[in-house]
C-alpha cells in the first residue's frame, strides 16, 4: 500500500475517533479542567517521562553486551534521545526503533544482534505490562473494578501471553527452508527475498539465544517493570494536576493496558486510541469523561517536551559538522 494512502487512513481514523469522543464530551467541560491545572504536578509528571529514555538505554546496554556490542551507556542514551526526536521531526516513515537500529549499523555494529536485542526488550516490556496490570487488578479488586473491566484485562493479558509464546517458538521461521528451495536460482528478486528471509532467521536465532542468560533477562524485565511503574506514576500525578486524584491500584491496572493499545500502528503517537482507552478503562471506574480526556491530552506535550534533549543532540552534531570548502 502506498505511503500517502496509509497516512490518509491514519488521519481519517484519528478524525473519526475524536469526532466520536467530542460527540460525548463538550469542549467547554474539557477547557474547565485545563484551567484548573496545577503546574507543579505537571512538572513532576514530565520528569517521569524524561527518565524513561535513560531506562531504555540501560536496558539495551545490558542486552547488547551479551551480543558483544560494547557501547558506552552515554552513547546509547544519546542514540535513544536522538531517535525519539528524529522519528517525529523527519518526514520519513521510520519509527524510533528503526532509527536506533540504523544508528547502530552506522556505528559498524551488528544489525542482527541489535535487532534481536531490541525485540527481546520489547517482549520483556510486554510481559512487564501484563504483570503490572494483573498486580493492579489483584490490588484494586472488585471494590474498585467492575467485572467487565477485570475480564477485559484478563483476556488481553492471555492474548498477549499467547502472542509472545508464538513469537518465541519456531513458527515465525518454519516457512524459510521451503521458501529457499522454491526460490533458489529464480532471479535477482528471488535472491533478495531469500536474503531477507535469512536475516529474519538470524534475528530470531539472536532473540531466542537469550534464553541462556536468565539473570540478564531478569534484570531487563525489572527495568521494564520500573518503566511501566513510572508511567503509572505519571498518570497518577496528572490526575492530581486536574484536581481529581485516582487510586494508585486503579492506575496500575489500567495504564499498562492503555500503553499497550497505543503501540498499535493505526494512528500517530496513539492519537485517538489512547483517548478511547482512557475513556473506557477509567470511565468504567466512574471517573468523569472530561477528566479522562484532559489527562490523556496532557500526556502529548509532556512526551514532546521530553524530546528536547534529542533536539539539542542533533543541533550539536550539526554545529560540529565541518563546513565544506
Amino acid at each position: 500500500m502506498k505511503r500517502w494512502l496509509i497516512n490518509l487512513l491514519k488521519l481519517a481514523f484519528i478524525t473519526l475517533c475524536f469526532s466520536i469522543i467530542f460527540s460525548k464530551i463538550h469542549p467547554r467541560d474539557l477547557a474547565l479542567h485545563f484551567k484548573q491545572l496545577a503546574p507543579g504536578w505537571v512538572l513532576a509528571a514530565w520528569l517521569t517521562v524524561l527518565a524513561e529514555p535513560v531506562l531504555v538505554a540501560v536496558k539495551w546496554n545490558l542486552l547488547l553486551r551479551e551480543k558483544g556490542i560494547n557501547l558506552r551507556l552515554r552513547r546509547l542514551v544519546r542514540i535513544v534521545f536522538t531517535s525519539n526526536f528524529l522519528s517525529v521531526a523527519l518526514p520519513v516513515s521510520f519509527g524510533a526503533d528503526a532509527l536506533r537500529l540504523m544508528m547502530l549499523k552506522g556505528a559498524q555494529q551488528s544489525f542482527t544482534h541489535a535487532a534481536g536485542s531490541l525485540v527481546a526488550d520489547r517482549i520483556l516490556g510486554a510481559l512487564a505490562i501484563m504483570v503490572l496490570s494483573l498486580i493492579g487488578v489483584a490490588w484494586a479488586g472488585p471494590a474498585l473494578l467492575d467485572h467487565r473491566t477485570m475480564w477485559s484485562i484478563l483476556l488481553i493479558a492471555a492474548m498477549l501471553l499467547i502472542a509472545i509464546g508464538v513469537l518465541l517458538s519456531p513458527l515465525p521461521v518454519f516457512w524459510v527452508p521451503p521458501l529457499q528451495r522454491r526460490l533458489a536460482g529464480r532471479g535477482r528478486l528471488a535472491a533478495r527475498i531469500i536474503t531477507l528471509a535469512e536475516r529474519i532467521v538470524a534475528i530470531h536465532d539472536s532473540l531466542t539465544s537469550f534464553r541462556h542468560h536468565p539473570a540478564k533477562l531478569a534484570k531487563v524485565f525489572a527495568l521494564n517493570l520500573l518503566a511501566q511503574i513510572l508511567r503509572v506514576v505519571q498518570i497518577v500525578l496528572l490526575f492530581y494536576a486536574v484536581q481529581h486524584p485516582v487510586p494508585v491500584s486503579q492506575a496500575a491496572a489500567f495504564v499498562p493496558m492503555i500503553n499497550m493499545f497505543t503501540l498499535l500502528p493505526i494512528s500517530y503517537f496513539g492519537l485517538g486510541v489512547k483517548e478511547g482507552a482512557f475513556l473506557y478503562f477509567f470511565g468504567c471506574a466512574g471517573i468523569p469523561r472530561p477528566v479522562c480526556l484532559a489527562v490523556s491530552l496532557i500526556t502529548y506535550p509532556l512526551i514532546f517536551g521530553a524530546m528536547l534533549p534529542g533536539a539539542l543532540f542533533v543541533l550539536w552534531d550539526v554545529l560540529r559538522r565541518p563546513k565544506p570548502e
